[in-house]
């Protein structure tokens, strides 16, 4: 993933060993956790995929929190130092084909984490909402991504003022910038919406 943002001019936050600063992520009932030796998460998205809407709906059916129809992710470094309640977690997929890997606490729903191999065991993403994430979330909106599987009928259209990618899948005309009305209308044709 880090090489398409890189191609698409984004660029990713480091921070300096020296400033780690430990933080807990856990399920909305307290039976499990992770924690982490650098809590500071290193971007934020919103998206549009019709894979996390699918996953936090299926958590929300099961007793979890109601998702947004555009959730805020955040992505936060692989360095798991301790995790409790590993026996009440369950990690699946949506299809048998499925690369994503998202851990759920089987109490509450929650869902805890999402794995892809394309993070390489660096980085996995955080839905705060739909758990208790007590890292540095501070980090601004860097994109809203993966809006070719959204539309109003969704849910409204993002009016954020950061860059708008379609799809990774075709770098050259995934991204546009939502930064006026034109803009916003170029958004909605190109999701068929206007």
């Amino acid at each position: 993933m880090s090489g398409h943002l890189e191609h698409l001019g984004l660029e990713i936050s480091t921070m300096p060993s020296n400033e780690k600063e430990e933080a807990k992520i856990s399920c909305k009932c307290g039976v499990c956790e992770l924690t982490l030796a650098d809590g500071k998460s290193t971007v934020s998205f919103l998206c549009g995929c019709q894979d996390c809407r699918q996953a936090l709906q299926w958590g929300f059916k099961n007793g979890g929190v109601k998702p947004d129809p555009l959730p805020r992710l955040y992505y936060m470094r692989s360095d798991i130092i301790d995790v409790k309640g590993r026996d009440k977690m369950i990690v699946v997929k949506l299809r048998e084909d499925g690369r994503s890997r998202r851990i759920y606490c089987t109490n509450c729903y929650s869902i805890l984490g999402v794995d892809h191999p394309g993070y390489k065991n660096n980085i996995f993403l955080n839905f705060p909402k739909h758990c208790i994430n007590r890292g540095d979330l501070t980090v601004p909106l860097t994109a809203i991504v993966q809006m070719i599987d959204y539309s109003e009928r969704i849910g409204p259209l993002p009016v954020e003022e950061v860059p708008v990618f379609h799809t990774f899948r075709f770098p050259p005309r995934a991204c546009e910038m939502v930064l006026d009305p034109s803009s916003r209308k170029r958004l909605q044709r190109a999701n068929g919406t206007d």
